[in-house]
């Protein structure tokens, strides 16, 4: 049987803990919520996960337990006595957080002539900062300064996305610069010609 989300496997092909954050997307879909996981409607569930035999049902529910204890889902019983799924804040942050660390930028084909800057000032209690540094490496950026990194193409929403995931948003500047210093250097860097 062939599963109906797309990247969702079946449960015989999952390995240790890859699980755990597929059920996880599941339920951030909808496809779960509302879906009770206790019988009968727990074929609706199983039916994603195509189960073979005990073993099988019981990682798909291990999986559960320890989104549940984790504090990623919650499980509650409604007035019509079944169980059902429901994604907390916790782990709508934690899947929206897998969707940062995908996030890649799109590069038009024509350049149009200007930089982007992106400049922090982290206070010293701030953690994550290099988390916010290896993103931007990720998109492609180029360190121009300690604390200012370039850019030739818009990335604007992007950039913020990633800071305001962080809670580093109050600490970032976004420029957008027509003409810079060793502006020959960075074309070449980037490829621009």
């Amino acid at each position: 049987m062939k599963t109906k989300f797309k990247g969702i496997k079946t449960a015989a092909q999952y390995e240790r803990g890859e699980l755990a954050k597929d059920l996880l997307r599941l339920v951030g879909a909808g496809i779960v919520a509302g879906v009770g996981v206790a019988a009968p409607n727990t074929l609706q569930l199983l039916d994603y996960l195509d189960p073979k035999g005990r073993t099988q049902r019981n990682k798909i529910w291990n999986s559960i337990r320890y989104l549940e204890r984790h504090g990623d889902v919650e499980i509650r019983t409604e007035p019509d006595g079944k169980d059902y799924v429901y994604l907390t804040r916790q782990g709508k942050v934690r899947l929206d957080g897998d969707g940062i660390w995908e996030l890649q930028l799109s590069k038009p084909r024509q350049w149009d002539r200007k930089w982007r800057l992106v400049l922090f000032d982290f206070p010293a209690r701030v953690t994550r900062r290099h988390e916010f540094r290896a993103k931007l490496e990720d998109f492609g950026f180029q360190m121009y300064q300690r604390s200012v990194f370039i850019y030739p193409h818009e990335c604007r929403e992007e950039v913020f996305a990633v800071a305001k995931w962080l809670e580093l948003d109050d600490y970032i500047r976004y420029i957008v610069a027509t003409d810079i210093h060793d502006m020959r250097y960075f074309v070449r860097a980037f490829d621009l010609l």
